[in-house]
């Protein structure tokens, strides 16, 4: 009897967990999922290497961090990798060359490298190395141009997407190298230059526009590419008017030598200038243009003034043959030979002048 009851109670105990076991949520015996994840592909950027002759783009991987614009210069100086070279891809880049900094705005990078970038090679394969660097910032953003420059010196402009022209260099201070139709490049930039006066025969215009740039920036006024001035070009913007106001208007700044053409706020060229000198200084003050003379005759002075434009009395800007880089006029605004036509089309009787 004792058995049997022992053995319905072990019979019971059984049926219960097996009861307990089947009314357990499935979720709660459930094998953990597993989660698969996915890497994400890295990004990469083409860099411009040539062969035969021509430009051919392979690809790097963008370090971790870096940004693709600059890496791509980097990759660039290190040159092709030793298979690609097996493939015939060479690189007119010279080894040691290196990247130094970079930047933009909006509408153009600004690469400085090493002094080794340029240091030696032909004429034709100088011309290479500006072409791929240029191939290989194209694609990145929308610049339409590239300042290049070593040691932090301006050397040329280009003009992304196209092949460089022959290379034409000359030799400033301390043998670094510029090419002087990228400085008129540059200086049309900045507004100190027409894009029609760039690569003239005659450099008048051109030394004129870099008396108004060395005068702006406050350098020795030379008319020439001075070192200071190759460093001024890289990192320069162009000028701003001291005042913001919708119409045109001139400003003529007596101690730099310079007058700034402005319209709704911003200068669409700046023009060297020389003003009064001694007890003739050029007053200072807002004024207006109240007469336009195309062909003035001085009678105090017996000279003729060319497209004169006067705002005060018997003082105007107007043309000369002589405008240094200092105060020399009896009050007047002394302007260049072409700039002075081009100020005297801009201004209306009324237009405002502010004389600083």
């Amino acid at each position: 009897m004792r058995v049997l009851l022992v053995a319905l109670v072990l019979a019971f105990a059984g049926l219960l967990a097996v009861d307990l076991e089947s009314s357990t949520p499935r979720a709660a015996v459930a094998e953990p999922a597993r989660v698969t994840v996915t890497r994400p592909e890295p990004e990469t950027v083409e860099v411009a290497f040539v062969r035969n002759g021509w430009v051919v783009r392979v690809e790097r991987v963008v370090p971790r961090g870096a940004r693709p614009a600059e890496a791509a210069l980097r990759a660039l100086t290190q040159g092709p990798t030793k298979a690609e070279r097996r493939t015939g891809i060479r690189t007119a880049i010279p080894e040691g060359a290196r990247l130094r900094s970079l930047r933009s705005d909006p509408e153009m990078w600004f690469a400085s490298f090493s002094r080794s970038l340029l240091a030696s090679g032909s004429a034709q394969t100088k011309r290479r190395r500006l072409w791929q660097i240029a191939a290989t910032l194209a694609p990145h953003g929308d610049k339409t141009h590239l300042a290049l420059a070593t040691e932090g010196r301006f050397v040329t402009m280009l003009r992304l997407g196209v092949r460089p022209g022959a290379w034409r260099g000359e030799t400033g201070e301390n043998d670094y190298l510029h090419v002087r139709r990228g400085v008129e490049l540059r200086l049309a930039a900045l507004g100190y230059l027409d894009l029609s006066d760039v690569g003239a025969a005659d450099d008048y215009l051109t030394d004129q526009a870099l008396l108004a740039f060395q005068g702006w920036e406050e350098l020795e006024r030379t008319g020439t590419v001075t070192g200071q001035t190759q460093l001024a070009l890289f990192r320069a913007a162009r000028p701003r008017p001291a005042a913001r106001r919708p119409g045109r208007r001139i400003e003529i700044y007596r101690d730099l030598g310079v007058l700034l053409m402005a319209e709704d706020g911003a200068v669409v060229r700046a023009v060297h200038a020389s003003t009064g000198a001694g007890g003739w200084d050029t007053p200072v003050g807002e004024f207006r243009v109240y007469a336009k003379v195309l062909y003035s005759w001085s009678v105090p002075f017996q000279v003729w003034m060319p497209y004169a434009a006067y705002f005060r009395g018997g003082i105007a800007t107007h043309q000369s043959p002589d405008v240094p880089s200092y105060p020399a006029s009896h009050g007047c605004v002394r302007l260049p030979e072409g700039e002075a036509e081009r100020v005297y089309g801009f201004v209306d009787v009324g237009t405002p002048v502010a004389v600083r």
